[in-house]
């Protein structure tokens, strides 16, 4: 590979050395190379080769960059093309590459704009709970949030409607009253019945539900089965809040019996907490009839209301010391202030401070309750913009680095999708936390914290597009074995796949082919696998064949399908998308469907898409789109290995644009492992949206790919991904508004 590179940029230094190098070396190859079928009569696939080379030299960036992806990639000059010998064409296109990357290097740093974004449903729900130290599932009922460049935290579609304004109201009031409780707001108790059908958990031996308990208190949990068993039969059924076991008993079946387990009151704190209900049937006496599924989950209470004064929540925000009752005035100001400081992620301002006091003392003044007047301080708080919006100021109208307070919010919503912790704040108040060994140290700090998982479940949903997921219904006919629980699986190993690789500070590459997953028993069977047994995921050992990297996993292969039958076309751009770098365009208009009764019956799925490949509009996209998705076509609508599509034979082999060829999965994930450089930079483009909640433009260029080329130098390093976007000029810097 070095001896291939230096026979193309030795001859560049003589080269470079012209006075024209632009008008000797690429203008000619580019001419006998590209302009026989990329002119101004034909302008194939958009692109007039011989108009770009009489604009002045390299000044359209993005024509240019995509020529050099094209070439590197093989797919041009198409098979059976002309292409020039003696390495003209590489000569060529590696010399605009560092033409743009020498540019890049001179130019004067632009960071861009970051516009004022408001939280999303997921930060600001993170964002309630570090606040106040109670997850209330805050934000459940805002409207979904609008995608931008696939992301859903992108400030230039987050917009705010009079809908989203009422619910802001309505939730926090909701929140305020949960989180500073007082003892004449004792709740009735109620019954809250999950049904396994209504949730989806239909015929399962395994329920699970998250349920906002309204108030601290008792509380008892319930679950049943609805089958009738033979008599004697004995199973086991226990129950489960926030994974401990609160209640297990064997019963033995009679007719008349009760099918059901209740647990014993438990005290629970106010707040979202996981109830999940088991059921096994013992293996004696033997037998062999339908399992009994369970039915519901149930929660019933408070039966008995914790005084307020006792809860957790009361404790966290009452440091004043006095009894409750008995609060000097200065409590108020005690409480709000670092409550305002933490909501508004920097110290509030003086009048900010007057008018929230003036609220509390006027609701306290009504009540005679200084609790019920920090309730109205509280909501001023959650619905105040300071709070909502992430607002950076400017204090010029020219490029300037961000404030420690600024710097801070971005580190936290990138890395937790929430806000700054105390030791955040304290660092920035101190104006410590630009120091580049301060700021690595609280990298390293934040991913080992548990808060890191919101990186990646949000990042991982949206950038492999699992997210989809939670709305897919394979046909239930062709796929009886995919339901609610198989989905959560398979969400599950995705998301425990990306924390290994970040918790353990892995390759980046190890998302293309590492050689272990983390599997349970129902995923295991899923694939095949033996040797995995119970509910609980653990990390699998794997030899590649059949499985190995992203690419494999039953998510990305089940969300990349119609809910009938593969599609080696959104499989072929899934990968070109997030695993290439090279995203096709969109297709053209009045396409016609394929006909899905003749698939596998008449007719391969392969057969019937080579059509692509023979209609000339339609190849040069196809091309690239289909040998790609034909290399997984093994595995079938929900991620399971066949050999068989109806009663034809799987065909996996395929040639890749450039001439080279696979006959199995396997062989076509190893050719995409070699493509390490268009991964990591594309890898580097997303990651950096995500962090920066905008999309990115040619300004960006140079940061990206000093980014991509410091993971490249760091053994590609999951943490050197992180840190090179931490520390680039457009995380840590912006340009003004002009006044």
């Amino acid at each position: 590979m070095n001896r291939m590179r230096n026979a193309i940029l030795l001859p560049l230094a003589a080269w470079t050395a012209l006075a024209g190098p632009f008008e000797s070396g690429v203008q000619p190859v580019l001419t006998r190379a590209c302009a026989g079928c990329h002119n101004a009569k034909l302008s194939s696939g958009g692109l007039n080769v011989e108009a770009l080379l009489t604009q002045p030299a390299l000044a359209d960036r993005d024509r240019w960059e995509s020529i050099v992806r094209r070439v590197r990639a093989g797919e041009m000059p198409p098979k059976g093309a002309h292409r020039p010998q003696n390495g003209e064409l590489e000569r060529a296109i590696t010399w605009v590459d560092e033409e743009y990357a020498r540019r890049d290097r001179a130019a004067k740093p632009d960071p861009g704009l970051v516009t004022v974004r408001r939280l999303n449903r997921l930060e600001y729900a993170n964002s309630v709970r570090d606040l106040l130290g109670i997850d209330l599932m805050a934000g459940e009922d805002f409207p979904v949030d609008p995608y931008g460049y696939g992301f859903d935290n992108i400030g230039d579609v987050l917009s705010v409607s009079p809908v989203l304004t009422e619910k802001y109201l309505k939730t926090a009031e909701r929140i305020a009253r949960a989180a500073i409780p007082v003892d004449s707001d004792k709740p009735k108790p109620a019954m809250d019945r999950y049904l396994a059908e209504r949730m989806g958990q239909d015929r399962m031996l395994r329920l699970s539900v998250h349920h906002v308990f309204p108030a601290s208190g008792e509380y008892v949990l319930r679950s049943a089965w609805y089958q009738a068993l033979r008599n004697g039969t004995r199973v086991r059924l226990r129950l489960f809040l926030d994974g401990r076991e609160v209640a297990s008993r064997i019963l033995s079946f009679y007719y008349e019996m009760d099918r059901g387990l209740d647990s014993p009151p438990l005290t629970v704190p106010a707040g979202r907490h996981k109830v999940e209900a088991e059921i096994e049937v013992l293996p004696e006496p033997a037998y062999k009839g339908s399992p009994p599924y369970l039915e519901y989950i149930q929660i019933y209470g408070p039966s008995q209301v914790t005084p307020a004064a006792r809860t957790a929540a009361y404790q966290r925000l009452f440091t004043c010391g006095h009894a409750p009752g008995a609060h000097a005035r200065s409590c108020a100001r005690r409480i709000l202030e670092p409550l305002a400081r933490r909501a508004y992620r920097r110290p509030p301002s003086g009048s900010e401070l007057d008018d929230l006091l003036g609220l509390v003392h006027a609701a306290q003044t009504r009540s005679g309750s200084l609790e019920l007047g920090l309730r109205a301080g509280l909501q001023a708080i959650l619905v105040s913009p300071n709070f909502l919006f992430r607002v950076e100021r400017d204090a010029s109208p020219g490029t300037h680095r961000i404030t420690d307070y600024e710097l801070a919010a971005r580190l936290s919503y990138f890395l937790w999708s929430s806000l700054p912790d105390e030791e955040l704040l304290g660092l920035a108040e101190k104006g410590r936390l630009g120091n580049p060994a301060v700021l690595r140290g609280q990298v390293a700090r934040m991913l080992a914290d548990p808060k890191s998982r919101a990186l990646v479940e949000s990042f991982t949903g949206q950038w492999l597009q699992t997210r989809n997921l939670s709305v897919l219904t394979p046909d239930a006919r062709l796929f009886p074995e995919f339901d609610a629980l198989l989905r959560e699986d398979m969400r599950t190993e995705t998301e425990m796949f990306f924390e290994a690789i970040l918790k353990e500070d892995r390759s980046i590459l190890d998302f293309l082919d590492a050689r272990f997953t983390f599997l349970n028993e129902r995923l295991a069977r899923h694939y095949g696998l033996e040797g995995v047994t119970g509910p609980h995921f653990r990390r699998v050992e794997l030899d590649g064949v059949q499985r190995s990297g992203v690419l494999t996993h039953a998510s990305v292969l089940t969300v990349s399908s119609y809910p009938t039958r593969t599609s080696p076309v959104i499989r072929g751009k899934w990968v070109l998308e997030n695993i290439l770098n090279a995203p096709p365009p969109p297709p053209p208009p009045n396409v016609p469907e394929l006909n899905d009764g003749a698939v596998g019956v008449s007719v391969s799925l392969r057969q019937q898409l080579e059509q692509h490949r023979a209609n000339a509009v339609c190849a040069s996209c196809h091309g690239r789109m289909d040998p790609l998705g034909f290399g997984l076509e093994n595995y079938d609508a929900v991620g399971k290995w066949r050999t068989m599509d109806g009663k034809f034979a799987i065909d996996a082999s395929g040639e890749l644009p450039g001439g080279k060829k696979f006959a199995k999965p396997a062989e076509l994930k190893q050719i995409l492992a070699e493509q390490k450089d268009a991964f990591t930079r594309g890898l580097a483009e997303k990651m950096l949206t995500y962090a920066l909640g905008r999309g990115l433009e040619a300004r960006d260029r140079p940061a990206v790919r000093r980014i991509a080329t410091r993971v490249a130098e760091n053994g590609h390093r999951f943490s050197a991904l992180i840190r090179g976007i931490v520390e680039s000029v457009p995380f840590q810097m912006r340009s003004g508004v002009s006044q």
